[in-house]
C-alpha cells in the first residue's frame, strides 16, 4: 500500500524522528533537552510531512494513524504557518478528531472560524467527513469518530456486536449513543454490565446525566436488583455479574438487551466463570436479546459472539483507531549521579533519547524517588497518575509527595475543603486523605468510600487535584484519563508483575482526549521490572476462564473434586469453586456434552457424586461459586441439630446479635468456606454494624476503641484501611454469598422436618450486606441513585423505616435538604437524584 511505502520512506523516518522528539520534549517543562528545540525543527520540512500525514490518516494501521495525528497536532503546538495550521486541522477533521480540532482552539492554536477560510477543496472535503460521520439521535445531530461510525453502522442491522478498540477511542460515548436510541423505543429491560462494583457509580452517573440531558422520561435507572414496581416504563439496570444473578433469581420478566463493558474480564478466574454462566443464562433464556460486547484492544473480540443463537446476525468491529497520542517514556539514573536522571521516548523503531532532568532532592527511597521524579517531570502541572502496587503503598507515596510539595494553601479550593471534612466525618479525623488533600494531592483504592471516591475523580478530572496515587482499580476500566501516568516495578496483588495486557490497559489512561494533545506513560527503573514494558502494544487475546481452565489446570481440578473439593483448598483457588460449580449445573441440566476426554471424565466423577448430593437442583443453581459437596455438607451439618431455632440468623438489631452472628460465622467457615475463627467475634461486629446502617466512620472508632480497650498497638490508617477491606471483600461479597446459600438451604431443611413456621423469621441477607442496610426505606433510597452514606444522613429524617422506592421518591422531590444542615457533597448527591426524578415524573 502506498501508505506502508510512504512510512518507511527513510527521508519521511528522519523528519519523523525529529518530530518525535520535539513533541514529546515540549510535554515535560524541566527537561534539559538533548537536542535544541531550534535544531529539531530545521529537521522537519512541515509542507512535506503535512502531505504525507494527509495520506497516512486514511490508513489501517494504528503506526500510520498515529503519526498522521501526531504530525498534525505538533504543527499546531509548534512555530509554523497559519497556512500550515490550517492543513493540519484538515488532516485532524480527515480522522475525525474533532475533540483536538476544539482543543487547539480553545487554546488559541487555531482560529475558530479556520473553515472559513481554508481553500474550496479541503472545505468540501471537511464538510464530506463530518455529514458522513454524524447520526441523527434523540433529534440531535451527534458528530462520531470513524470508528464510533463503525460502530453505529453495525448497529443497525446486527442483534449482536462485539467492539474492540483502544481505550481512547470513544467506545462508552458510542455505546451511551445506541442505549439512547433504545431507550426510545418504548417500555423494556436493558441491563449494563460493568466488572466491578466501582465501575457501577461512574456508569450510573454517566447514564444518569444521559437521561436528564436528552429528556428521556419514564425510564427506571438502577443499581439495586430488586424486584421490578414499575409498569410501562423502560428499566435501566447497571450490575455486576454478581447483581445480574441476584435479579435474575426473582423471575423476572425477560431482558431485551445485554450490554457487557470490559467484556474481556470473562478471564478474570472465578469472575469470569460467573460472568461467562450469566451470560449463557440470559441468551438461553432470552434468545431475541440484543447483545452488545466492549473490550479494549483485543485481537479476537469474535469470541464472545460465538455461544449466540444461531439466527442472531452478529458483528464484529476491531479497530485500531488513535484518539490520542501516547509516549511510551523510559527514566534512568544517569551512573554515579543520583540526582541526575536520564529520558529516552520509546518507540517500535528504537529509543531516543529526548534529555534528562535534575532532581531537587537524593532520591534516598523508592517512595521519594518517585516522588521527586514525578515533581519535576510534572513541573506542577496536573493530571498526574502515580500507580501503587496496592492501598497501602498509595497512602505512603501521597504522604512523601504532598511532604515534598509542600504547598499548603490557605486559599484552598471550596471543593476540596468540604472533601476534607467528609473525609474525617466519614472514614476518620485522622486517616491520611484529610492531610494530604491539604496539598492537593490525593489516592484512590476500590474499597474507599463510594461519596469519596466519586469525589476525588470528579475533583482529579476538575484539576482541583494535582498528584492522585492510584491501584489497580484503574484496571477494571474505571474512567480517570490523565496527563501522565508514573510507574515503577508495578504488580497486580502480592508479588505479580503486571503483564503486558494489564500495563497497556493502565497505561491508556495517559492522554486526555480533548484535554491534552498526548499523554505521557513515565517508567521509571524499567529495567527492574518482572515485565518490562514494551513498546509494540500488541493487542491482547480474549480467553475465557473456564478455557484457561481446561487447558492449564484440567488434572488439579479433577482431583480438586475427587477430593471432596477441600475448604481449605478451595478458599485459595476460588477459581476451582467456581468452575465445579458452572461445570456440576450444566451436567444436572444434561447440557455438559461429553465430545471431549475433559467433559467424559467430569460427568463420570459427577455420576458418581449425584449418588450422594440431595441438594435440590435449584438451590445448587441459585448459588454459583458455592461447591455442591459443600452445600451437601452443610445440610447433613443441619440434620445433627435438634434446636433449629438457634440456626436461623437473627436481625442485625437482636440483643444476643453479637453472639448470633460470631456463631454463624463460625458455622459457615466450617461447611460452605474456611473462615479462620479468630476472626468471627471481629468480623460479627463488622457485620452487625454495616448491616444496621452505621457509618464506616463508627465502625472504625469502635476498632480503634477496641484496641485502645486491650492496650494494643495500632496505627489509624491501618485500621481504617483493615476495616475498609474487610467490609467490602468479607461482608459484601464472600459472607454476603455464602450467608444466602446458607438461608437457602436452612429453609429446605427446615421445611424436610416439617418445622415450615419458622420460615417467617429468617431474614434475606444478602441484600443488606451487599449495600450496608436493612431497612426498606434505606434500600429504595439506594435505588434511586444515592451513595449509602446519603442514604444513612437521610434515614434519620425519613418519616417510615417501610417506604417503597415509588413512596421514597415522593418524599424526596418533597424535602428541603439545606434545612438538614448536610455535607455539601452529599447535598449535591440529593440534588441530581432530584433533577433525574423531575425529568421522570415531568
Amino acid at each position: 500500500m502506498i501508505t506502508a511505502r510512504l512510512y518507511s520512506l527513510n527521508s519521511f523516518q528522519l523528519q519523523y524522528k525529529a518530530l518525535l522528539q520535539l513533541s514529546v520534549s515540549q510535554t515535560i517543562k524541566n527537561l534539559v533537552w538533548s537536542i535544541p528545540e531550534e535544531d529539531l525543527l530545521s529537521v522537519v520540512n512541515w509542507n512535506n510531512m503535512l502531505g504525507i500525514a494527509s495520506a497516512l490518516c486514511h490508513s489501517n494501521d494504528s503506526k500510520h494513524l498515529d503519526a498522521a495525528l501526531r504530525i498534525a497536532q505538533t504543527c499546531l503546538t509548534s512555530q509554523t504557518t497559519q497556512i500550515q495550521k490550517y492543513g493540519a486541522a484538515v488532516i485532524l477533521e480527515s480522522l475525525t478528531n474533532q475533540n483536538s480540532i476544539k482543543l487547539a482552539i480553545d487554546r488559541n492554536l487555531l482560529d475558530d472560524d479556520y473553515s472559513d477560510v481554508i481553500p474550496l477543496p479541503f472545505k468540501l472535503m471537511s464538510n464530506h467527513t463530518r455529514v458522513e460521520n454524524s447520526v441523527n439521535i434523540n433529534d440531535s445531530v451527534v458528530s462520531l469518530n470513524r470508528f464510533q461510525k463503525q460502530v453505529y453502522d453495525a448497529s443497525r442491522d446486527a442483534s449482536a456486536i462485539s467492539i474492540s478498540a483502544p481505550t481512547s477511542a470513544g467506545k462508552s460515548f458510542v455505546l451511551y449513543q445506541l442505549l439512547i436510541e433504545e431507550l426510545k423505543e418504548g417500555p423494556k429491560n436493558i441491563v449494563y454490565i460493568v466488572p466491578t462494583r466501582a465501575l457501577i457509580s461512574q456508569v450510573e452517573e454517566d447514564l444518569s446525566s444521559l437521561l436528564v440531558d436528552n429528556d428521556l422520561q419514564n425510564v427506571n435507572l438502577s443499581t439495586v436488583p430488586l424486584r421490578n414496581e414499575s409498569v410501562n416504563q423502560t428499566n435501566l439496570f447497571v450490575f455486576t455479574q454478581e447483581r445480574l444473578h441476584w435479579y435474575m433469581q426473582q423471575g423476572v420478566d425477560k431482558i431485551d438487551f445485554l450490554l457487557v463493558d470490559e467484556a474481556h474480564k470473562i478471564d478474570n478466574s472465578n469472575r469470569g466463570i460467573l460472568l461467562q454462566r450469566k451470560l449463557e443464562d440470559v441468551i438461553e433464556m432470552n434468545p431475541q436479546i440484543k447483545v452488545f460486547f466492549s473490550s479494549p484492544f483485543t485481537s479476537n473480540p469474535e469470541l464472545l459472539l460465538k455461544d449466540l443463537p444461531t439466527s442472531s446476525k452478529s458483528s464484529t468491529i476491531n479497530t485500531e483507531f488513535v484518539a490520542v497520542n501516547q509516549n511510551l517514556l523510559y527514566v534512568t539514573q544517569v551512573p554515579r549521579k543520583t540526582k541526575l536522571w536520564n529520558i529516552h521516548l520509546t518507540t517500535q523503531n528504537g529509543s531516543i533519547h529526548i534529555g534528562h532532568i535534575v532532581l531537587d532532592d537524593r532520591p534516598t527511597t523508592v517512595a521519594r524517588k518517585l516522588a521527586l521524579i514525578t515533581k519535576a517531570i510534572s513541573g506542577n502541572k496536573y493530571g498526574n497518575l502515580i500507580y501503587a502496587n496496592g492501598a497501602a503503598e498509595s497512602e505512603k507515596y501521597s504522604t512523601v509527595i504532598q511532604s515534598l510539595i509542600n504547598q499548603e494553601n490557605p486559599e484552598l479550593p471550596n471543593e476540596l475543603n468540604e472533601l476534607i471534612k467528609l473525609v474525617k466525618k466519614t472514614i476518620h479525623k485522622e486517616y491520611v486523605l484529610a492531610k494530604v488533600l491539604k496539598n492537593q494531592v490525593a489516592f484512590h483504592y476500590g474499597n474507599m468510600p463510594l461519596l469519596i471516591r466519586q469525589e476525588i475523580e470528579k475533583l482529579f478530572k476538575l484539576n482541583k487535584i494535582q498528584y492522585l496515587v492510584c491501584t489497580s482499580t484503574l484496571l477494571e476500566g474505571v474512567n480517570l484519563p490523565a496527563t501522565a501516568v508514573f510507574i515503577r516495578k508495578p504488580t497486580r496483588g502480592r508479588g505479580q508483575p503486571l503483564n503486558e495486557n494489564d500495563f497497556w490497559n493502565l497505561a491508556g489512561r495517559a492522554g486526555r482526549w480533548g484535554k491534552e494533545f498526548s499523554g505521557n506513560i513515565i517508567c521509571i527503573d524499567p529495567k527492574e521490572w518482572g515485565v518490562p514494558p514494551s513498546p509494540d502494544k500488541r493487542k491482547q487475546k480474549i480467553q475465557k476462564a473456564l478455557d484457561i481452565l481446561e487447558k492449564d489446570n484440567a488434572e488439579e481440578f479433577i482431583e480438586f473434586i475427587k477430593n471432596g473439593s477441600p475448604r481449605e483448598e478451595a478458599e485459595n483457588n476460588q477459581k476451582f469453586e467456581f468452575a465445579f460449580s458452572y461445570y456440576y449445573s450444566r451436567f444436572l441440566e444434561n447440557k455438559l456434552d461429553d465430545k471431549s476426554e475433559f467433559n467424559s471424565r467430569l460427568i463420570n466423577e459427577f455420576n458418581q457424586l449425584k449418588e450422594n448430593i440431595k441438594i435440590p437442583n435449584e438451590i445448587i443453581f441459585k448459588n454459583p461459586g458455592i461447591s455442591p459437596i459443600a452445600q451437601q455438607e452443610l445440610l447433613d451439618y443441619f440434620h445433627t441439630k435438634k434446636d433449629y431455632e438457634n440456626l436461623i440468623p437473627v436481625y442485625p438489631e437482636d440483643d444476643d446479635a453479637f453472639q448470633e452472628y460470631t456463631n454463624l460465622i463460625g458455622r459457615i467457615g466450617k461447611t460452605l468456606a474456611d473462615f479462620p475463627y479468630q476472626l468471627n467475634a471481629s468480623r460479627a461486629l463488622i457485620l452487625i454494624h454495616w448491616m444496621t446502617g452505621k457509618p464506616l466512620s463508627f465502625i472504625i472508632s469502635s476498632s480503634i476503641a477496641n484496641y485502645k480497650r486491650k492496650g494494643k498497638d495500632f496505627k489509624v490508617d491501618q485500621v481504617c484501611r483493615n476495616i475498609m477491606d474487610e467490609v467490602e471483600n468479607f461482608a459484601r461479597f464472600r459472607f454476603a454469598k455464602e450467608s444466602s446459600c446458607y438461608i437457602d438451604i436452612l429453609r429446605y431443611f427446615l421445611v424436610s422436618v416439617d418445622k415450615e413456621e419458622l420460615l417467617e423469621g429468617i431474614p434475606d441477607l444478602n441484600l443488606w450486606l451487599e449495600f450496608g442496610v436493612s431497612q426498606e426505606s434505606q434500600l429504595s433510597l439506594l435505588s434511586l441513585g444515592l451513595a449509602r452514606n446519603t442514604v444513612i444522613s437521610l434515614s434519620e429524617f425519613l418519616p417510615s423505616s417501610e417506604m417503597d422506592k415509588i413512596e421514597c421518591a415522593k418524599w424526596l422531590m418533597n424535602i428541603d435538604i439545606d434545612s438538614f444542615g448536610l455535607s455539601e457533597i452529599i447535598n449535591r448527591d440529593i440534588r441530581k437524584a432530584k433533577e433525574r426524578l423531575n425529568k421522570v415524573v415531568s
